[in-house]
């Protein structure tokens, strides 16, 4: 019980952080540590891992997150006579510890590495110009001599060495698990196969790009041979639609399920995927195992997930011409399924524990 790493996950609570902590925890070997873990008291994981404890905390105000990461842990540590081997934060920022122990922070906030400017005055983008301006500071405040970075793709990895001024010898990159069953379930919705069938599942947050694909369909409604309908995970009231549109639908799904997401992969035409900013972008990883053709933001998270892919169009997120010009293309001619894609040569989690311990 001696041999103990800490584990700093109290601000993964929901989404893809959430996913990145039971990824985590699913990973962690038996390897003769006992890996301590603090999480957010909400969150309910299950497991049978002999070496693991969670430890419940209550930090969900970003006050209490930064005084818990500033002195809170480190008192905890001291209170119940830990000092751990090693620490591992997995939720971008790191915490104090004394500078002598190894330290690893699994970074996935993209806002600070994008060139954008945010306007603190308007209110969809506040919170992007805080993430942009001033979490840097929280990112580089407990950094130091015994830190190493883990990042998802080297796309980060240089734009994490670029913002912090931090050594790329000293960041790693560790590609996500991605995991997509044999058995899709059955959806209950009808797609009609006479028309094309789109799909974009994402957020309606605004660098989600919708506009762009709302303006180009609107451009070409009048050129299409086939209707064309675009499916959204999203609520008819969070946008406003070109209206009297005569070849084009929209469906607006709201929130569904991951096999939902799935069976729309499995069964529509085309993934359509505009975003300008991501991480990772996880349903092109997910679209392409499944053949299924994509038009994506030339970008270079795009590029680089779907490194190899031959189902994929890469069209400029801004132009809405050329996405038109595209899904036109879609239109006049029958619908290819690609070779199912699964990325290669990645790092995983083994990788990121190997490192870890390879240093103590």
């Amino acid at each position: 019980m001696g041999k103990r790493i800490i584990v700093n996950a109290t601000a993964l609570r929901e989404g893809g952080a959430l996913t990145i902590l039971q990824q985590f925890i699913e990973a962690i070997p038996d390897d003769g540590f006992q890996y301590l873990v603090f999480v957010d008291k909400s969150v309910d994981l299950n497991h049978s891992k002999q070496n693991l404890q969670l430890i419940p905390q209550n930090v969900l105000s970003l006050y209490r997150r930064f005084k818990w990461d500033t002195y809170g842990l480190k008192k905890w540590l001291n209170t119940n006579n830990i000092k751990p081997l090693a620490a591992i934060s997995l939720q971008n920022t790191n915490f104090r510890l004394n500078s002598t122990c190894p330290n690893y922070i699994y970074y996935h906030q993209p806002m600070p590495l994008y060139p954008y400017r945010w306007n603190i005055f308007k209110r969809n983008e506040r919170s992007l110009w805080f993430y942009k301006n001033i979490y840097p500071y929280f990112v580089k405040i407990f950094i130091n001599s015994q830190t190493e970075i883990f990042v998802q793709l080297n796309f980060i990895k240089d734009g994490f060495a670029q913002v912090f001024n931090f050594p790329r010898n000293k960041i790693h990159v560790v590609f996500p698990k991605i995991k997509i069953p044999t058995v899709i379930e059955s959806y209950n919705i009808n797609l009609d196969e006479t028309k094309i069938n789109l799909f974009y599942p994402s957020s309606s947050v605004f660098y989600k790009n919708h506009s762009v694909l709302f303006n180009s369909l609107e451009s070409i409604d009048f050129k299409l041979t086939r209707k064309v309908v675009l499916y959204l995970t999203n609520k008819e009231y969070e946008f406003t639609i070109p209206e009297s549109l005569i070849n084009v639908e929209f469906v607006f799904l709201g929130q569904i399920s991951f096999n939902e997401v799935l069976w729309m992969f499995q069964n529509v035409n085309c993934l359509v995927f505009p975003s300008y900013i991501e991480t990772l972008g996880l349903p092109l990883i997910e679209a392409a195992s499944f053949g299924l053709p994509i038009i994506a933001a030339d970008l270079p998270y795009a590029r680089e997930v779907l490194d190899g892919y031959q189902g994929v169009t890469y069209v400029d997120y801004q132009n809405s011409n050329s996405w038109g010009n595209e899904i036109l293309k879609l239109s006049n001619k029958e619908t290819t399924r690609f070779k199912s894609y699964k990325k290669g040569n990645i790092k995983t989690w083994s990788y990121f524990f190997d490192q870890i311990k390879e240093n103590l």
